[in-house]
């Protein structure tokens, strides 16, 4: 893979990634709304791991992604999207 491959594959990466955080900061917002205060904290400490992640995967730093994703909940995890997740974990 050249290296104008690998930015353009790593800038894709990068938005699926963001828009599963919106998706999952909007999913707070709306427990919020229903007054789930518990509930839409975990969603927001989830949300900051995420963007932890996105932003250890943004800077190349490919480890601490992977230990910071191997340290989440099945289901946050979840939110990764499966090509960013098998780039950094190809033989999972």
């Amino acid at each position: 893979m050249n290296d104008k491959t690998s930015k353009r594959m790593t800038a894709a990466h990068l938005r699926r990634l963001d828009l599963a955080i919106r998706n999952w900061e909007l999913l707070g917002e709306q427990a919020a709304g229903r007054g789930d205060t518990e509930l839409a904290s975990t969603y927001a400490m989830d949300a900051a791991d995420l963007k932890a992640i996105r932003d250890a995967y943004a800077r190349g730093d490919l480890d601490s992604a992977r230990s910071m994703i191997d340290s989440l909940d099945t289901l946050v995890r979840d939110q990764i999207p499966l090509q960013l997740y098998y780039h950094l974990f190809p033989n999972r």
